[in-house]
């Protein structure tokens, strides 16, 4: 019977938590350390600066993603009021 092959390519960002990056990069052998610091003195990571933003935006972000709870928006909400971040 013929066969095909296939490829499918999934592309998905997900965020690493430092922790986890640390043990990644702890179970590196020495030379795949040695390649990762080669790879970060020649392109270094561009940081971006901070941007803050409207209160009623960061929430919008939030709720609009249906994943939490009113309780945890209220929550959310009373933080940010005490934080920095908002404007």
């Amino acid at each position: 019977m013929p066969q095909i092959t296939l490829k499918e390519i999934i592309t998905k960002k997900i965020e690493i938590p430092m922790d986890t990056l640390y043990e990644i990069i702890d179970n590196l052998s020495d030379e795949e350390r040695k390649r990762l610091i080669e790879r970060l003195k020649e392109s270094p990571i561009e940081l971006k600066p901070f941007k803050k933003d409207k209160l009623e935006s960061i929430l919008a972000d939030f709720a609009g993603t249906d994943l939490y709870e009113d309780s945890f928006l209220k929550d959310l909400e009373k933080g940010l009021k005490k934080s920095s971040i908002s404007t």
